[in-house]
This record gives C-alpha cells, sequence and structure tokens, in this order.
C-alpha cells in the first residue's frame, strides 16, 4: 500500500465507502466474506482505503479489490478502476523464458528481436483470459484472448506475442478483432516453428497504468492441428484462465491439465462436463499452463503442449 496522490484514489475511496453503506454491511462482515472467498486481508487494511488514506498496491491488493467488487455486487472494474498509477509497483522479478527446451528458449529471444519488440522487462502480466473453441475435427478453431498488462518502466506503447506451433509449419496463424490496438508488424521464425506479432496500443501507458486487449487468434488451412491451449509467462501473473469449448461432435476421449515451470512438470487428467474443462491459477509464473485432449488412437496423455 502506498498513500494516495491526486484525486483518483480519493474517488476510489469514495466509491467503496458508498457501496458499503448502500448494501448495509460492516467492514468487520466485509472482511469476513473475503476471508471466506481466499481474498485475506486485514480490518487496518480496509480501513485505510475506505478512507483513502492507503490505496490498493501490487497483485494480491487488486485481487482483494475484486473481491470486494464481488460481494458488493458491483460490475468488474467499478473500484480498480478508479485507482491511479501506483506510486511504488513493489518487487518486479526480470522475466524468465518459460520453456524447457532450448531450442524454444532461443527462437523466442530471437523472434522478440526480429520484432525489435519491448524489451520484456517493462511489462508485468497482470490478468489473461482465453476461451478456446474447439471445432468437429477435434482441433482448435479459434482463441479469444483479454489480456491485462502494466507498465513497470517509462512509456510502453506496444505489446509483443509470440506462438509456438504444433509442429514446423509455413502458416501464420491469423490475429483480428482487435480491440485496444491494432497489428503493427508479425514474424516467422526461419525455424518455421514459432511466430510472433506486435500490438500498438491504442493508448500508451506509463508506470504503474494498466491497459486492456482482446483479439482473436484463428489457423488458416495448411495449419498443424492444435490439440492442446496453453498460455506462457515469464512472470507471476495475478490471473491465468483458460476456457475450453468442445464441439458437441468432438468429445474427447481423455483430456488433462498441465504446468511446466523450470523445476517441475506436472499433468494431472480432468473431465469434460457440459462439453466443457477450464482450468486457472492465481500467482502463477513462469511458466507453461495448459489444457491437452486427444481422441481414440491419439499419442497417450502425459506429455507437454503438442508433443
Amino acid at each position: 500500500m502506498t498513500a494516495p496522490t491526486g484525486d483518483r484514489p480519493n474517488a476510489f475511496a469514495a466509491a467503496l465507502r458508498a457501496a458499503v453503506s448502500e448494501r448495509g454491511i460492516t467492514l468487520a462482515r466485509l472482511r469476513q466474506q473475503l476471508a471466506d472467498d481466499g481474498n485475506a486481508v486485514s480490518m487496518a487494511t480496509l480501513s485505510y482505503w475506505r478512507s483513502g488514506a492507503r490505496q490498493p498496491e501490487g497483485a494480491q491488493s487488486l485481487g482483494v479489490v475484486e473481491g470486494i467488487e464481488d460481494r458488493l455486487r458491483l460490475r468488474r472494474g467499478h473500484l480498480s478502476a478508479l485507482l491511479g498509477p501506483s506510486a511504488r509497483l513493489g518487487a518486479v522479478p526480470p522475466p524468465r523464458l518459460p520453456f524447457d527446451e532450448e531450442r524454444e528458449n532461443r527462437e523466442t529471444a530471437e523472434t522478440l528481436a526480429a520484432l525489435r519488440s519491448s524489451p520484456q522487462d517493462v511489462l508485468r502480466d497482470l490478468s489473461t483470459q482465453m476461451t478456446v473453441q474447439v471445432g468437429a475435427e477435434g482441433a482448435v478453431e479459434s482463441i479469444v484472448m483479454r489480456s491485462l498488462v502494466q507498465a513497470t518502466h517509462g512509456i510502453i506503447t506496444e505489446l509483443p506475442l509470440v506462438d509456438v506451433a504444433p509442429e514446423e509449419t509455413e502458416a501464420l496463424s491469423v490475429i483480428s478483432d482487435v480491440v485496444g490496438g491494432r497489428i503493427d508488424r508479425e514474424y516467422l521464425h526461419p525455424g518455421r516453428l514459432l511466430s510472433g506479432v506486435v500490438i500498438a496500443l491504442d493508448e500508451p501507458i506509463t508506470v504503474g497504468d494498466t491497459t486492456l486487449v482482446e483479439f482473436t487468434e484463428t489457423f488458416p488451412p495448411g495449419y498443424p492441428p492444435r490439440q492442446s491451449a496453453w498460455h506462457a509467462t515469464s512472470r507471476p501473473a495475478r490471473e491465468t484462465l483458460i476456457w475450453v469449448r468442445f464441439h458437441p461432435d468432438a468429445q474427447p476421449s481423455w483430456c488433462e491439465e498441465y504446468v511446466e515451470t523450470e523445476d517441475d512438470y506436472v499433468c494431472v487428467m480432468r473431465s469434460v462436463r457440459s462439453g466443457s474443462v477450464h482450468v486457472s491459477r492465481h500467482g502463477f509464473g513462469p511458466g507453461v499452463l495448459g489444457i491437452r485432449w486427444g481422441y481414440d488412437g491419439d499419442p497417450e496423455p502425459g506429455h507437454s503442449r503438442d508433443e
């Protein structure tokens, strides 16, 4: 927490006071409800936020703010949008490439260099939400991704993205329906396994500010069929959510959730209920979080991504 500056933190405090009063709930009761939801916070902290003496800082506190919005039946962002830039972002660990394979690490770095993208140490991945649609043939048809990032240094004008194909290919996935920015440049690595794009933001952000970008990724004819959905992050992220929805004619024979980190690889079998499966993590990273599925005759489960 830090002392607020300017009018926005005061607006946050005023909105919090109004919502608490309107719901007729005490801070003690609100604190207990948050704790029941897994959002532990002290009475002193809530009192500071309500009075405007302090404002929420860091991923954990921002997660508590989301919990407050849910408990007070406010729309997401009603309170957090009123927070000004952080005076103290806290310790920002250096980014680490999350892949285990030496080739993927090397070609990721080469792809980012070829794209002339912003350094990875100036961005913090706060939240990534992926909605994945699986077609009748059992492969991914489209991915809608919503990403909330924060500037940690300087002024940020663009967001780089790197994709790893299931196998070497000349085909590039197609990024469309971009909200919050536009595709500025793209690159296919000569190794034909990795590709990347740079999204130029509609509005630059400075230290402590956040921006929200949404886009749809589709896969053209000739792109290798993908039977996995995963997200890689080079730093701890507040929220990572992957939701896979299967076509009625493509319910998988098996499905697994997996996590790859620098030190470990873990996978667990998952059941598909009502035609979908999801995985979520708070504070995950660096590493790869994903869901993989297959059908009769496919390779046995227990492998990362599309190996």
